[in-house]
C-alpha cells in the first residue's frame, strides 16, 4: 500500500473537513475560544477560593466557640459544687440538734407549752414564764449515756418535759 493511506489521509498543515491547510478564520477560534472561557475559569477559581476561606473562618470560628464552651462547662462543675457544699451547710444549720444547740448558747430556753387567743379574744390554755434548765456539767455523761458531745458533733442535751 502507498504512503496516503498508512497515516494521516491530509498533508501538513491541512485538517479534516476544512478546505486547505488553515481556511480564514480557523486560527482566531481557538484563541478566541479560550479567551471566552477564561471569565469563568477565573469565577470558578474566585469561588472555590472564596469558599475554602469562608471554611476556614467558619471552623476557627467554631474551635474558639468549643474553647469558650469547654471554659463555661467547667465554671458551671465548679459553681454547681459550691452550690451543693453550700446548701449541706445551710441544712446543717436548719437540723434540729444544730438549732437547739445554737439557741442555748444564744441564752434561749424552751418555751413550753403555748396559749392560743380564739376569734372572740378569749386566751385558751395556760401560760408560764419559761424558765431555764439546768445544763449537765461538762465532762458527764448524759441521758443518752454519751460524753458532752453527740453523736452529731455538737452538745448533748437533755430532753425536755413537754416536747
Amino acid at each position: 500500500m502507498s504512503g496516503p493511506l498508512r497515516g494521516r489521509p491530509w498533508g501538513p498543515g491541512q485538517r479534516p473537513g476544512g478546505p486547505g491547510p488553515r481556511g480564514p478564520g480557523r486560527a482566531l477560534r481557538p484563541a478566541a475560544a479560550t479567551a471566552a472561557r477564561t471569565p469563568f475559569v477565573v469565577l470558578v477559581v474566585t469561588l472555590l477560593a472564596g469558599g475554602l476561606i469562608a471554611l476556614l473562618l467558619l471552623n476557627a470560628a467554631v474551635n474558639r466557640d468549643s474553647f469558650e464552651l469547654n471554659k463555661l462547662q467547667k465554671e458551671t462543675t465548679q459553681y454547681t459544687d459550691e452550690q451543693q457544699q453550700l446548701q449541706q451547710e445551710v441544712d446543717g444549720y436548719g437540723a434540729p440538734g444544730a438549732l437547739d444547740r445554737r439557741a442555748r448558747e444564744l441564752g434561749m430556753v424552751p418555751g413550753g407549752n403555748p396559749a392560743f387567743l380564739a376569734p372572740d379574744g378569749t386566751v385558751r390554755g395556760t401560760t408560764r414564764p419559761a424558765t431555764a434548765e439546768p445544763s449537765p456539767p461538762q465532762g458527764t455523761p448524759t441521758a443518752s449515756g454519751q460524753g458532752p458531745t453527740a453523736a452529731a458533733g455538737g452538745p448533748a442535751t437533755a430532753p425536755t418535759p413537754g416536747r
